[in-house]
């Protein structure tokens, strides 16, 4: 099963840089992950995702990477430059943390698989004031869209 059936013909396989800024928001209400992707011509392809599961914030922030990368990875992207405002999991997946925590450990080792299969791969954190429009689509969704 195809996690982007739309995009045939919009995202073409290549080797130019292409740009990924995620976020992920866990609340009363439920949780949900943005996608922010930019193309190599400045194009923007925006998703949000609603889980059906209850995560933490920091699951969440993981989910959105997890659901980012595996997007890319479907639609030929080959360099990929990430976005995120979540310190531990940049940190993480850098290897300047450890993840002590099992659960954590499942999807820091999850998340390195996937990313191993790209030609370069790089993640930032970045301060949230600079991840606003990731940052208030996925807690617009978790908050708003219960019934998805």
């Amino acid at each position: 099963m195809s996690i982007a059936p739309d995009l045939e013909g919009d995202i073409a396989p290549t080797s130019e840089l292409w740009e990924l800024y995620t976020n992920g928001a866990s609340g009363p209400e439920g949780a949900a992950t943005s996608l922010l992707l930019t193309g190599p011509y400045k194009e923007e392809h925006t998703y949000a995702l609603r889980f059906n599961f209850k995560v933490t914030n920091n699951e969440a922030e993981y989910e959105a990477l997890l659901a980012g990368v595996r997007l890319d990875k479907e639609t030929g992207v080959k360099k990929l430059q990430v976005y995120i405002d979540s310190q531990l999991v940049a940190n993480q997946i850098n290897g300047i943390f450890d993840a002590h925590d099992e659960g954590m450990q499942a999807y820091l080792d999850l998340a390195r698989s996937l990313i191993n299969e790209f030609d370069d791969f790089q993640i930032s954190q970045i301060p949230r004031c600079q991840n606003k429009q990731a940052d208030v689509l996925s807690k617009l969704v978790a908050l708003m869209f219960n019934h998805l």
